[in-house]
């Protein structure tokens, strides 16, 4: 059930019927992606007791900017009970494009919460070029209201202009080959050796998808980290769909992503 909605500018959210009880969430930006001096902010609390999914109807884009850095801000509330999955698609970084984006994530000791982020770095079907690109991205996670997690990621680079940032990214100690990165984390009550088990499927996964895929998986207490590299968009989304199923207990992806 639906409590609360506000939206202001381009920030619109839909809720398709799925039939579920789970409360689906669709975020769209109408102005087509962000740049320079751009700040969009989306805000979502998962009451007692309730299953909240938010996902994005597109890929977000970020475009290539006069100067400033596009912001977005999220910050998530998950009460007593209830979970809630931060499953947006990929956000694509175009050349010279400067991103600065927050996640704060709110979670109550008896509640869970999914978070996965995508970035792609421009389309390979596409005939383009990266040189520089800029991205901030800071994530702070809280179980009852004490730091559990930190993720503090930072992309500054301006490549010579003869080398494209594709061939600048292969370089050793860079990004090797690949032009797509995921992280997923899942904070969650439930016990360590569950926390395995999942673990030990998503490594299954990850071989099943080795030829275009590398990924790791961390078990730590309260929370499972997945951290993916992918030759592209397509080969991220091959693994990232079945990953985040089976860390929903098998519930399907939202349908945008399938679209």
């Amino acid at each position: 059930m639906l409590d609360e909605l506000y939206q202001q500018g381009s920030a619109r959210i839909r809720f398709p019927n799925t039939g579920t009880p789970t409360l689906q969430a669709v975020l769209l930006n109408t102005a087509g992606g962000l740049t320079g001096d751009d700040v969009i902010q989306w805000r979502a609390r998962a009451g007692t007791g309730s299953h909240l999914c938010i996902s994005t109807a597109a890929n977000e884009k970020i475009y290539r900017t006069h100067g400033p850095v596009a912001i977005q801000k999220t910050n998530l509330a998950i009460e007593s009970g209830a979970r809630a999955d931060w499953l947006p698609q990929e956000t694509i970084v175009f050349d010279q494009a400067a991103l600065r984006r927050t996640l704060n994530v709110q979670v109550h000791k008896n509640a869970e919460a999914l978070v996965a982020e995508c970035l792609v770095f421009g389309r390979q079907a596409m005939p383009e070029s990266l040189h520089a690109v800029q991205v901030h991205d800071s994530w702070r996670l809280f179980r009852d209201n004490k730091l559990l997690h930190a993720e503090e990621f930072k992309l500054n680079t301006s490549a010579p202009t003869q080398l494209d940032f594709a061939a600048f990214a292969q370089q050793p100690g860079i990004a090797h080959q690949y032009s797509a990165m995921a992280t997923i984390v899942l904070v969650t009550h439930k016990n360590i050796e569950s926390l395995k088990l999942y673990a030990a499927l998503t490594r299954d996964l990850a071989n099943q998808y080795s030829t275009g895929t590398m990924a790791a998986v961390s078990v730590l207490p309260h929370r499972l980290i997945v951290r993916a590299l992918a030759l592209n968009s397509f080969e991220m989304r091959k693994f990232l769909i079945p990953c985040v199923e089976s860390l929903c207990d098998g519930a399907p992806i939202p349908t945008v992503w399938n679209v």
